[in-house]
């Protein structure tokens, strides 16, 4: 039996978290979701925690953010514990059309796929299943 999904959204848009979750939702891909508004809180939280062996956890993260961006976030994340990151799938989420952005964002080793706003639950749901 597959293990529950648990997604986490980093956005500093509060709209956007807040149409990404009920989208999450509406698309029958999980209840729960944890949304945070600045990369770096979303990077402490998840050093804190210790549960992610027990869910298929993904990581939809923004580009374009202060403070940290979403390029800073990937790449702090993926410098955490692999007890951590090894449990997660990283996405990014862009409404830039930026090939600089996107191409930079492939690079970063943590990150599986750039994905375009607003966020197509149907590619989400395959790209969750696919190498579960």
């Amino acid at each position: 039996m597959d293990k529950p999904i648990r997604i986490f959204l980093v956005d500093d848009n509060e709209i956007d978290l807040v149409v990404n979750a009920k989208l999450v939702r509406l698309g029958r891909i999980t209840e729960d979701v944890i949304s945070y508004h600045e990369g770096a809180l979303f990077i402490s939280a998840v050093a804190e925690m210790s549960d992610f062996a027990n869910f298929q956890n993904v990581l939809l993260l923004d580009i374009m953010m202060p403070k940290m961006n979403g390029f800073e976030c990937a790449i702090a994340f993926g410098e955490l514990s692999p007890k951590i990151t090894d449990h997660f799938k990283v996405f990014v989420l862009s409404s830039s059309i930026d090939r600089g952005d996107i191409r930079r964002a492939e690079e970063i080793p943590s990150v599986l796929r750039v994905l375009e706003k607003p966020l197509d639950t149907y590619l989400l749901k395959g790209l969750i299943s696919s190498n579960s």
